[in-house]
């Protein structure tokens, strides 16, 4: 119990640790969106300055100079760069006026500033028009010694008529990009310490209540494996005077199984599948099911209902459902003259061509009314017979590595079949609950 508990708090732990990476996650990128437009939203608010006092800086000098506003814009520029404000955010390192044609009138740039050339042509690449869009913002694709937005801001006059542009490349100061970074960071942090806070408190509960889970799981899955058992045990006495062929049968299954590398959740199917295999018998009536001797055609149709009948009473339990694989197909021949639906080679499931295999090996070394035990070697000597035909080859096999051992340690000791049969219950259904949980309720 101590392990299966410990398995289920190793995954409960995971996903609050994955819960606690999600939400970081979110965390981050919805500051970081945050954080970004409000630099955005700087760079737009400076850009709108700027392109006022130039606006302001052209008209007067147009006005005292009585010349074309177009050919006074250098000198504008060149002014308004003395008597600008300076921004805490950062500045611009290149700006270029242009006319509605796109041809430049004025330009002012940073001679200082590293890869200035690349950071231009980034920007005349990156951003254009759209629209009646009037400010533009666009961090630049590549990393520069700091971080830089192209922008693109159109000047229009009173009356709404486009008079040119303003390009330009807007470099934010470092100490700015380590604040960005740093309330990303404070965030992410922050939303960490509290679901690892809310997890601490409640975690003891939750532990709590998957341990109390555990248990009922264990109780109900004790009380379905009771019933299964119970019930092919009540089937198999019906054909002799022991259960034992059930107990044999099942841990031969397992073995091959194990052989043929199934996984441990189709190693389950097949253990249901084994323990129910002639559940159908229950219908069958007991001048056919009991007779001593051959039956005859009709006898033998009325046998075979069996699996439909098996079928109909593992289909209806939701937790047997998935032993129908043994129990709808353990009568299928490998080359496709068996019964029920008649399927062949790997079209019958890889558990039913298991089953298949031990479930005649068994008969055929056990004693029944109607027939004396048959020895290890005429037994697999008739397996051998039907190899290909009834049985898939290789498994028979694989098999034929493993029978000889089983028949000495099970074929006649009863109380040893049933405690190794025990053990493999609780080993593929009680050695992790949480697994188990995890198959049934997702």
């Amino acid at each position: 119990m101590h392990t299966r508990a410990n398995s289920l708090h190793t995954k409960l732990v995971k996903r609050l640790l994955m819960l606690a990476i999600l939400i970081s996650i979110v965390v981050g990128s919805f500051v970081f969106i945050r954080e970004l437009n409000n630099l955005n939203d700087a760079i737009a608010e400076r850009s709108r300055l700027g392109s006022e006092l130039l606006k302001m800086r052209v008209q007067d000098i147009a006005q005292m100079s009585k010349a074309p506003w177009q050919t006074v814009v250098q000198t504008a520029l060149d002014d308004l760069k003395n008597i600008a404000p300076q921004s805490s955010l950062g500045r611009f390192v290149w700006v270029s006026v242009r006319d509605p044609e796109d041809r430049e009138l004025a330009r002012l740039t940073d001679p200082d500033y590293p890869d200035r050339e690349l950071l231009i042509d980034a920007a005349n690449r990156q951003i254009a028009p759209k629209g009646n869009e009037k400010l533009s913002i666009k961090p630049l694709s590549r990393i520069y010694p700091q971080p830089s937005f192209a922008t693109l801001m159109l000047i229009e006059d009173d009356s709404g008529h486009l008079l040119g542009m303003i390009r330009g490349v807007y470099a934010i100061k470092p100490e700015v990009m380590s604040r960005f970074w740093g309330n990303i960071a404070r965030s992410v942090g922050v939303s960490i310490l509290i679901i690892i806070l809310v997890s601490a408190l409640h975690y003891p509960v939750i532990r709590r209540l998957l341990d109390g889970l555990s248990r009922l799981s264990i109780n109900l899955l004790d009380a379905n494996l009771e019933t299964a058992q119970g019930l092919g045990s009540a089937i198999a006495k019906r054909d002799s005077d022991t259960d034992a062929h059930n107990f044999r049968v099942t841990i031969y299954a397992v073995r091959l199984a194990e052989s043929a590398g199934l996984e441990p959740s189709a190693i389950r199917t097949l253990i249901k599948g084994a323990f129910l295999h002639d559940v159908g018998k229950i219908g069958i009536r007991d001048n056919v099911l009991l007779k001593e001797g051959r039956l005859d055609t009709d006898e033998f149709e009325i046998m075979k209902t069996h699996v439909q009948h098996g079928l109909d009473i593992v289909n209806n339990c939701q937790w047997l459902k998935d032993a129908g694989e043994v129990v709808g197909n353990h009568h299928e021949k490998f080359d496709g003259t068996g019964y029920l639906k008649g399927l062949k080679g790997e079209e019958i499931p890889l558990s039913a061509r298991i089953f298949s295999i031990v479930d005649v090996f068994d008969a055929l070394t056990s004693e029944r009314p109607y027939k004396s035990a048959f020895s290890l070697d005429k037994s697999f000597e008739i397996l051998q017979n039907g190899k290909g035909s009834q049985f898939d080859p290789k498994l028979l096999e694989l098999f034929g590595a493993i029978a000889p051992s089983l028949y000495d340690t099970y074929s006649n000791h009863e109380a040893e079949a049933r405690s190794e049969l025990k053990r493999i219950v609780q080993y593929y259904f009680k050695g992790d609950i949480g697994e188990l949980l995890e198959e049934n309720f997702g």
